[in-house]
Parts: structure tokens; sequence; C-alpha cells
């Protein structure tokens, strides 16, 4: 539980404040690189990076959304044939997931790879 946690607050606060700076796949080596680090387990790994990665993006892209009032979410979901452009938000949430989940993992993974046997 400790260690979930630990994950999602730490991937959260890295997207929050090195995503603007930063570019996807950088954030994607880190997490892979932390959860390589922590020891955390399968599920651990893949959850919490991908929680805190979609939630985080679907909340800075809510914040631009609204910050902004923009027509351009509503351009894209027609240019796309979506009926609202609140379906943009969670396709980004669900990219956001995948990108942190598989990033995630990959680090838990290439621990296991690398661990002794016997």
């Amino acid at each position: 539980m400790e260690k979930s946690l630990l994950l999602f607050v730490f991937v959260t606060l890295l997207v929050l404040f090195a995503g603007p700076y930063a570019p996807y796949w950088i954030l994607m080596i880190v997490v892979a690189t932390v959860t390589f680090l922590t020891g955390a387990g399968k599920t651990t790994s893949f959850l919490s990076p991908g929680l805190a990665f979609g939630l985080s993006w679907m909340a800075i892209s809510f914040f631009i959304s609204i910050k902004t009032d923009s027509e351009l979410p509503k351009r894209m979901a027609k240019l796309m044939g979506l009926a609202n452009d609140n379906l943009l938000l969670f396709g980004t949430a669900i990219l956001g997931f995948l990108i942190g989940a598989f990033s995630g993992l990959t680090g838990t993974m290439l621990r296991k790879l690398l661990e002794r046997k016997g």
C-alpha cells in the first residue's frame, strides 16, 4: 500500500511540475526508473503510475480548456466526428493512463529480468 501511494504521489508531482518542461518520453523513463528502484509489484507499478498520469493529464487539459475558453477542443471534436468535446478529455486521460501504466510496468519487469535466480 505504501509503494502504491508513493508511486502515485511521485508520478503526479512529476507530471504536474516537470511535464511542461520535459517531453512525455522523458517522463516515461523517469517513471520506469522509479518503479525499477522501488521494487513495486506488477499490479502496483501498472496501476499507480497509470492513474497518476491519466488523472494529471485530464486535470491539466480541463484546466487549460477552462482557463483559455478556447474553441479548439470543440473544433477538434467536430473534426474527429465526436458529438461532445468532453470526450477529448477522456481520450487524453486514457492515453496518459496507458503511457504511465506501461512505463511503470517496464521498470518492474526490467527489475525482474535482471534479478539473480537462486
